[in-house]
């Protein structure tokens, strides 16, 4: 004896399958952005510390400077690079350019043109930062000391 033949199915588990596809690359395409969102912050925040360090190491040139009398001047530090006057190089500082050097992702690099030192994101955006007397300015960073600071550059 022969079995009843059942209707298959085929077109509704094809429509959920599709359906299930469709979420999962949603939820892809939503995790893959995040993960480029915590990788610019990361990033961002890699760089600030950088600076942070490098504030650092120019109040500890000052502090040196003037326990042993020595001063620095107004046209000593105005747009020099600042990596000259540190102890410690950030890890990613690439040295003096006249322009921004070929595949420059997350590094620092001094331009000499503008005297600035400036920092290229992984996405190519820069920013620009000057070595300069905080007299003259409006504003310092916290903690700034000694009239000399790293100053974003607008």
């Amino acid at each position: 004896m022969m079995k009843p033949n059942k209707p298959q199915q085929c077109g509704a588990s094809r429509f959920d399958f599709a359906i299930s596809v469709s979420v999962i690359a949603l939820l892809a395409t939503a995790l893959l952005f995040a993960l480029i969102y915590a990788q610019n912050q990361v990033e961002a925040i890699t760089m600030e510390t950088d600076l942070v360090n490098m504030r650092w190491g120019l109040r500890e040139l000052w502090s040196h400077r003037n326990a042993t009398g020595q001063s620095l001047t107004v046209s000593e530090i105005d747009n020099a690079n600042p990596i000259k006057f540190l102890n410690d190089r950030p890890e990613n500082y690439r040295g003096e350019y006249a322009e921004t050097p070929p595949d420059a992702q997350s590094i620092w690099y001094f331009d000499t043109k503008t005297q600035r030192l400036v920092y290229v994101f992984s996405d190519g955006h820069q920013l620009r930062y000057r070595l300069t007397g905080t007299a003259k300015l409006d504003r310092a960073s916290l903690g700034a000391m000694g009239g000399i600071d790293l100053v974003l550059d607008q």
